[in-house]
Protein backbone atom coordinates (compact mmCIF):
# COMPACT_ATOMS: atom_id res chain seq x y z
CA UNK A 1 0.00 0.00 0.00
CA UNK A 2 1.40 3.17 -1.22
CA UNK A 3 0.99 6.82 0.66
CA UNK A 4 -1.38 7.92 -1.96
CA UNK A 5 -3.96 4.82 -1.37
CA UNK A 6 -6.61 5.49 1.47
CA UNK A 7 -9.49 3.56 3.01
CA UNK A 8 -12.33 4.24 0.98
CA UNK A 9 -16.12 3.34 2.81
CA UNK A 10 -17.57 0.38 0.64
CA UNK A 11 -20.49 3.12 0.55
CA UNK A 12 -21.53 6.31 1.20
CA UNK A 13 -25.38 6.88 2.78
CA UNK A 14 -26.94 10.42 2.57
CA UNK A 15 -29.47 10.42 4.76
CA UNK A 16 -31.20 13.02 3.52
CA UNK A 17 -31.63 11.71 0.07
CA UNK A 18 -32.68 8.49 1.80
CA UNK A 19 -35.37 10.44 2.99
CA UNK A 20 -36.33 12.41 0.27
CA UNK A 21 -36.48 8.39 -2.09
CA UNK A 22 -38.55 6.88 1.03
CA UNK A 23 -41.14 9.57 0.22
CA UNK A 24 -40.94 9.09 -3.50
CA UNK A 25 -41.14 5.37 -2.66
CA UNK A 26 -44.18 6.16 0.05
CA UNK A 27 -45.97 8.24 -2.79
CA UNK A 28 -45.84 5.35 -5.03
CA UNK A 29 -47.26 3.14 -2.65
CA UNK A 30 -50.24 5.56 -1.88
CA UNK A 31 -50.48 5.99 -6.32
CA UNK A 32 -50.70 1.79 -6.62
CA UNK A 33 -52.86 1.06 -3.54
CA UNK A 34 -55.13 3.95 -5.24
CA UNK A 35 -55.35 2.06 -8.41
CA UNK A 36 -56.35 -1.44 -6.51
CA UNK A 37 -58.89 0.41 -4.33
CA UNK A 38 -60.41 2.51 -7.67
CA UNK A 39 -60.27 -0.45 -9.95
CA UNK A 40 -63.93 -0.82 -11.34
CA UNK A 41 -65.68 -3.79 -10.83
CA UNK A 42 -65.77 -6.10 -14.13
CA UNK A 43 -69.30 -6.55 -15.66
CA UNK A 44 -70.58 -9.96 -14.77
CA UNK A 45 -73.49 -9.10 -17.60
CA UNK A 46 -73.64 -10.81 -20.41
CA UNK A 47 -72.59 -13.86 -18.73
CA UNK A 48 -70.67 -15.67 -21.38
CA UNK A 49 -68.57 -18.51 -20.91
CA UNK A 50 -65.70 -16.24 -20.09
CA UNK A 51 -67.20 -13.88 -17.70
CA UNK A 52 -66.05 -15.94 -14.42
CA UNK A 53 -62.46 -16.26 -16.03
CA UNK A 54 -62.32 -12.36 -16.52
CA UNK A 55 -63.77 -11.31 -12.89
CA UNK A 56 -61.10 -13.87 -11.15
CA UNK A 57 -58.24 -11.92 -13.38
CA UNK A 58 -59.82 -8.79 -12.19
CA UNK A 59 -59.76 -9.83 -8.81
CA UNK A 60 -56.30 -11.35 -9.15
CA UNK A 61 -55.10 -8.01 -10.92
CA UNK A 62 -56.29 -6.07 -7.84
CA UNK A 63 -55.29 -8.31 -5.06
CA UNK A 64 -51.71 -8.10 -6.71
CA UNK A 65 -51.89 -4.52 -6.40
CA UNK A 66 -52.66 -4.30 -3.13
CA UNK A 67 -50.06 -6.34 -2.27
CA UNK A 68 -47.40 -4.22 -4.26
CA UNK A 69 -48.42 -1.24 -2.78
CA UNK A 70 -48.49 -2.69 0.82
CA UNK A 71 -44.75 -3.81 0.13
CA UNK A 72 -43.88 -0.18 -1.24
CA UNK A 73 -44.92 0.86 1.64
CA UNK A 74 -42.80 -1.26 4.00
CA UNK A 75 -40.09 -0.64 1.21
CA UNK A 76 -40.71 3.27 2.30
CA UNK A 77 -40.39 2.08 6.15
CA UNK A 78 -37.27 0.80 5.92
CA UNK A 79 -35.75 3.26 3.75
CA UNK A 80 -36.72 5.94 6.55
CA UNK A 81 -35.49 3.75 9.53
CA UNK A 82 -32.18 3.09 7.44
CA UNK A 83 -32.03 6.97 7.54
CA UNK A 84 -32.64 7.83 10.90
CA UNK A 85 -30.26 4.94 11.72
CA UNK A 86 -27.58 6.67 9.58
CA UNK A 87 -27.93 10.05 11.14
CA UNK A 88 -27.92 8.49 14.65
CA UNK A 89 -24.49 7.02 13.98
CA UNK A 90 -23.41 10.05 12.25
CA UNK A 91 -24.39 11.93 15.82
CA UNK A 92 -22.87 9.11 17.79
CA UNK A 93 -19.37 9.50 15.39
CA UNK A 94 -19.28 13.20 15.60
CA UNK A 95 -19.62 13.32 18.98
CA UNK A 96 -16.72 10.83 19.73
CA UNK A 97 -14.50 13.06 17.82
CA UNK A 98 -15.55 16.03 19.58
CA UNK A 99 -15.14 13.90 22.80
CA UNK A 100 -11.22 12.74 21.62
CA UNK A 101 -10.32 16.60 21.13
CA UNK A 102 -11.10 17.59 24.14
CA UNK A 103 -7.64 18.11 26.39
Amino acid sequence: MNSSDSFQAPFQADSVDLTGIAAAAADTADRVAEAARSAPEPDPVPRWATTSAGMLAAEAVRQQLAQLGREVTETAQRIRASAAAYEEADARAANRFRLARRP
